[in-house]
């Protein structure tokens, strides 16, 4: 589904690479965890396969293929393609990801709008369905209010609605339950669990919170400093650490219990 091959990404005002020769692979229906402290390179590669990168202030080279089809070559409007219809991404703020100004409805079906040619009543049945499938209360109700009338956890499930209303290939979600108490936190988890395991879903999951990861992923990718220092299966990564920078970060993180990723 996904592979990065050598990415590099350099940004001219800074002397080193934020990402220096990355190489890792995400297969079909698998949910990969990225971890590392802030400025390991984590959220820097995942813009780099979301094609999210202003490339007027940084340099990327390498390879970055979504389903065969290369992102870092693309031009505008392929990228505009594979951005609309191949990966979706959701962030960790879903209030700055969002327009105020716009009702939930309208802001699931944006991408509809966009990159298919479905009509009004077409794009209002997927985006009810996607708010369905985020698990949406109400979604008729949900569809017609506006950001500020819900609360930061059911936003981050439209937000997840609008990154799986055009059914996506792969989802990237960078730190999407940093911001959320523990409760939603474990909601939003067993949520994408189920994504995965009803639509077969690809993920690459960005967090720095360790148990999160443990949790929901099948494989864990450690960054330092712009590189992979580990990567393997998350039980063994967590079991069984071989790189000194991961025995750190598991020593530093409290492990809580709860239910995982079967």
């Amino acid at each position: 589904m996904l592979k990065v091959s050598d990415l590099h990404v350099k940004f001219h005002t800074r002397n080193r690479e934020a990402v220096g020769g990355v190489s890792f692979e995400v297969a079909d229906g698998e949910i990969v965890g990225l971890v590392g402290e802030s400025g390991s390179g984590k959220t820097v590669t995942a813009m780099s396969i979301g094609g999210l990168l202003d490339r007027e202030i940084c340099d990327a080279r390498g390879e970055i293929t979504v389903d065969g089809i290369e992102v870092l070559s693309a031009n505008e409007k392929e990228l505009r393609r594979i951005k609309g219809k191949m990966i979706g991404i959701v962030f960790q703020e879903p209030s700055a990801a969002s327009d105020p100004l716009m009702k939930i409805g309208l802001q699931v079906e944006e991408v509809l709008r966009i990159h298919t040619d479905m009509d009004k009543k077409e794009r209002r049945e997927a985006a009810l369905e996607a708010l369905r499938m985020a698990d949406l209360k109400e979604p008729e109700k949900v569809y017609g209010l506006y950001p500020f009338e819900l609360s930061g956890g059911m936003m981050q499930r439209v937000m997840i609605a609008a990154a799986i209303v055009i059914r996506p290939k792969l989802l990237l979600l960078d730190e999407p339950t940093t911001a959320l108490d523990v409760t939603t936190q474990r909601e939003i988890i067993n949520l994408l669990i189920k994504l995965n395991e009803s639509c077969g879903t690809s993920m690459l999951f960005i967090s720095h919170d360790l148990n999160v990861v443990r949790k929901l992923c099948d494989r864990v990718i450690v960054m330092k400093r712009g590189a992979i220092v580990e990567n393997g299966d998350t039980e063994e990564v967590f079991s069984s650490p071989k790189h000194d920078y991961t025995k750190t970060l598991l020593r530093s993180i409290p492990f809580i219990e709860g239910a995982k990723k079967a």
